[in-house]
């Protein structure tokens, strides 16, 4: 294939592609939730050593190869696993007449509807690509799907495998409707949506005593709540509580941590 013009968003995602080794989940690439449409004929998911995973009919795990991450070595990250690659890797194919709705890296060029093509930044949980082997399954845009061919494919052992290339294909569930304050939204901790702050940073309940130096979610003040949720004005500054509990905020190096002692608050 020869080498064609690569668009402003290409070029971006090739700048952030060559910093970092190459994951297909890796944490600057999170996996967005499910949006709940039909699974491909076949697939569904399960849970493997206390993860949820999609699988195949045969039971096998799905491993997704983000196509972000192979734009250095590839013009047609589709493309990539080929040779020996596939010698170890199985496409998840499509059936037998699908219809292929998504391309690389061509769709950038014209990502509108109008060429039949869909735009990867905004596709649905499952497209069709045109792979090596012929029109295979993509989650979310960019996670090419794949299972292993030998050793144990019902299982999460190849997690990490060739250097981080390959990661299990992790489920998602979609968000749940809250009803919380505007400033308050959810991220999938732990296997289960928690609520968090503006910035990400999770929130959590627990006693803190004398000397606590954890961080109440401030409120305004002329908030009235909203079901659960009230407005405490007992402190120095007004702060959220809910089901009469005072709500913190996260202020662990990891934005999904909570000191001992704390308890995430989930919805």
């Amino acid at each position: 294939m020869g080498v064609r013009s690569i668009t402003a968003l290409t070029i971006t995602l090739l700048a952030i592609a060559t910093a970092a080794p190459a994951f297909a989940q890796p944490a600057d690439f999170p996996i967005a939730a499910a949006d709940g449409s039909a699974l491909p004929p076949g697939v569904r998911t399960r849970q493997v050593q206390g993860a949820e995973v999609y699988t195949d009919a045969h039971g096998d795990v799905l491993y997704g190869m983000d196509m972000r991450t192979v734009l250095r070595w590839s013009p047609d990250p589709a493309k990539f696993c080929g040779e020996a690659c596939s010698r170890d890797w199985q496409p998840l194919s499509a059936p037998a007449g699908a219809t292929v709705n998504i391309r690389y890296p061509g769709g950038f060029e014209k990502a509108s509807t109008d060429d039949g093509f869909v735009d990867p930044r905004k596709a649905p949980d499952w497209t069709v690509v045109q792979g090596v082997q012929g029109p295979q399954w993509v989650y979310k845009g960019w996670h090419l799907v794949f299972t292993r061919r030998e050793g144990s494919r019902t299982s999460t052992a190849f997690d990490g495998a060739d250097g981080m290339t390959w990661n299990t294909l992790k489920y998602v569930p979609p968000p749940p409707k809250i009803d919380a304050p505007g400033a308050v939204g959810t991220a999938f901790v732990d296997g289960a949506y928690a609520f968090t702050n503006k910035e990400g940073r999770v929130l959590f309940t627990g006693k803190c005593g004398d000397g606590c130096t954890w961080n109440p979610l401030p409120a305004p003040m002329a908030s009235s709540g909203l079901r659960d949720w009230k407005v405490s004005l007992s402190g120095d500054e007004p702060e959220w509580t809910v089901q009469s509990k005072r709500v913190f905020v996260s202020n662990e190096s990891d934005p999904h941590a909570v000191p001992p002692g704390g308890k995430i608050l989930r919805p």
